[in-house]
């Protein structure tokens, strides 16, 4: 039934996108579908590589990050350096300003993401009350993103900001120099993984369902670097049809606010919309703002893989469990505004488009990260998490 209502879902978006921008937007809506069905096949988590390394040393997920990101700037270079657009659209690379709101909004996602993805829900990746969770991670985030673009201006005008800095064009390197040497920091990430990987022994990620033939495509899980390389792909792809790359908490922030506008609030005066260059996209209907429809896509293609592979459950979860998922996804959707994106717009989309402060969004969330498990390691939860996990 829930397969079905997916599948109808899908059709009727796919008219709504055709009918909004014509074939334009119907293939930025399927790249979203396609970028969800490769999530969930793949198990590529953007929050999990940062909590294997601190709990458990396992450094494969990151291995693939750095694979997703080479590809993706060798992807990403010739589309910026030759204006590579699809429908007439000039495409312009996820690059912000490097402001005290980067620095301390990173950390603030980087430690709720520990806390909503880690300290609270092992069960986030359990079968039994890991959707429920979910959803309290997601209100959470939703509402964070609402109050960090309330709150944009103190943290990204008020405080010190500074420009934009593109590694390629600002810094004299160029797009070939750039990539190299944004290549030459995944490849020693990854060498000196393989030596950590050696001291350390780290037991290896647990094994997922899996399936025979053509059946593995659709019921059963890929590898890493599959998952990885599909997914570079399909952000470019996106880059190419919709003028930027694939940005998730724009999207998130945008229907929060047109919730509260609907509800009365004038939205329209906050700092971030009028910076973020984003009033048309409030102003507008929904389905015409391509970042929307992107993910919108995202979304249904990952509740209809979850629905095929019998994984939709929900079931009661403990109040603190409940209580630290919200916590967490507060802190990351708040700090992932406030920070100009997060694990996708900030991290993959940022390094991909070579912007300076992609970079410094990543330390300071690994940094955040850290944090947290530091604190939750004090207060004796990481070992309770584990003991109520075997």
């Amino acid at each position: 039934m829930l397969t079905v209502l997916g599948t109808a879902a899908i059709l009727l978006f796919t008219y709504f996108a055709y009918q909004a921008s014509g074939f334009e937007f119907v293939l930025v809506f399927w790249v979203g579908i396609f970028i969800g069905f490769t999530l969930f096949h793949a198990r590529f988590g953007f929050a999990a590589v940062y909590r294997q390394i601190v709990e458990t040393g396992n450094t494969e997920m990151l291995r693939a990050h750095m694979f997703m990101l080479g590809i993706a700037a060798t992807l990403f270079a010739p589309i910026l350096m030759f204006d590579i657009g699809a429908f007439g659209n000039t495409p312009e690379g996820a690059l912000s300003p490097v402001s005290i709101g980067l620095v301390i909004g990173a950390f603030m996602f980087g430690f709720g993401m520990e806390m909503g993805s880690g300290l609270a829900p092992a069960s986030l990746y359990q079968a039994k009350g890991g959707r429920t969770a979910m959803l309290c991670t997601l209100l959470g985030f939703l509402t964070g993103a609402v109050l960090g673009a309330y709150h944009f201006g103190f943290w990204n005008k008020t405080l010190p900001s500074g420009p934009e800095i593109s590694l390629a064009t600002d810094t004299g390197f160029g797009y070939l120099g750039a990539w190299g040497m944004q290549i030459a920091i995944f490849v020693l990430v990854v060498a000196v993984s393989y030596v950590y990987k050696k001291r350390k022994r780290p037991p290896l990620l647990p094994p997922l369902p899996s399936a025979v033939g053509w059946k593995k495509i659709i019921f059963g899980s890929w590898p890493l670097w599959v998952g990885a390389l599909v997914l570079a792909m399909l952000n470019a792809a996106a880059f190419i049809l919709q003028e930027e790359p694939w940005k998730l908490t724009a999207a998130f922030t945008l229907w929060g606010s047109k919730l509260l506008m609907n509800m009365g609030v004038d939205v329209s005066q906050w700092e971030y919309w009028i910076a973020e260059e984003r009033l048309g996209a409030l102003l507008q209907p929904t389905l015409t703002d391509s970042v929307s429809v992107l993910n919108f896509g995202v979304i249904l293609g990952t509740f209809l893989t979850l629905t095929l592979g019998g994984m939709i459950r929900f079931s009661k979860i403990p109040v603190h469990l409940a209580l630290l998922a919200l916590a967490g996804g507060l802190l990351m959707g708040y700090g992932a505004t406030i920070s100009f994106g997060a694990n996708v717009g900030a991290y993959f989309s940022g390094i991909a488009s070579f912007s300076l402060h992609a970079w410094i969004w990543a330390i300071m969330a690994i940094i955040g990260v850290y944090s947290a498990y530091g604190v939750g390691k004090r207060l004796h939860l990481v070992s309770k998490q584990k003991a109520r996990n075997k």
